[in-house]
């Protein structure tokens, strides 16, 4: 605390990490509300009540902080499900497909519609599209590293978590454009299937 003043003063490095913070919270809400490509790195630093300049000194443009949004969102946590060995594989997939299906994030439109521009701004920015895929494999070599069950042998061990995701990103998108076709039960048959790349034990239907 600065003497006679009653100010206490925060460390460069906290307020930092808060304004940062701050843009981050702030560009999400604006791409969401607004658009990816019509938010503005100006209306992003108005918003967070900083300069543009300043935004720069924490993000090299605008795709990365956009990236740097997606980097530091939590990947889901379905092990609790997803690890009960009491249950066959089979069965617990086809509960994570309901689940997804009925999932808040699954009907989030505006947040769908900010991932797919994201996409968008990948494919024509190669060295943002590797640093994307980097970030993908470490979530999913994480994912591989809690699941209780192991695939076949012939099998890359990352590669159920990445047709999981797959199978997610698709379908997530052809819920919200035609949800007669792309059912809760479209959902659960599609995650079933990927038993089929899982040992059970012997004798037992995987």
């Amino acid at each position: 605390m600065r003497k006679g003043t009653g100010v206490t003063r925060v460390p460069r490095a906290e307020a930092k990490a808060r304004t940062r913070r701050r843009l981050i919270e702030q560009a999400e809400r604006l791409f969401r509300e607004q658009g990816y490509a019509a938010t503005s790195l100006e209306a992003v630093a108005e918003a967070a009540e900083v300069t543009k300049g300043a935004i720069y000194g924490h993000f090299a443009s605008k795709e990365d902080l956009l990236l740097c949004a997606v980097e530091a969102a939590p990947t889901p946590d379905h092990g609790e499900l997803l690890n009960d060995t009491s249950r066959p594989p089979r069965e617990r997939l086809a509960e994570l497909g309901r689940r997804l299906a009925l999932d808040e994030v699954t009907a989030d439109d505006a947040g769908l519609a900010v991932g797919l521009e994201l996409f968008a701004a990948l494919l024509r920015n190669p060295e943002a599209r590797l640093r994307y895929a980097a970030d993908l494999r470490r979530r999913l070599e994480e994912l591989v590293s809690t699941d209780a069950d192991e695939p076949l042998p012939d099998i890359d061990p990352v590669e159920p978590w990445a047709i999981g995701h797959a199978l997610y990103l698709g379908l997530r998108i052809l819920c919200r454009l035609d949800p007669e076709t792309f059912t809760e039960g479209v959902f659960e048959h599609a995650y079933e299937l990927l038993a089929g790349l899982y040992s059970g034990p012997p004798g037992a239907s995987p």
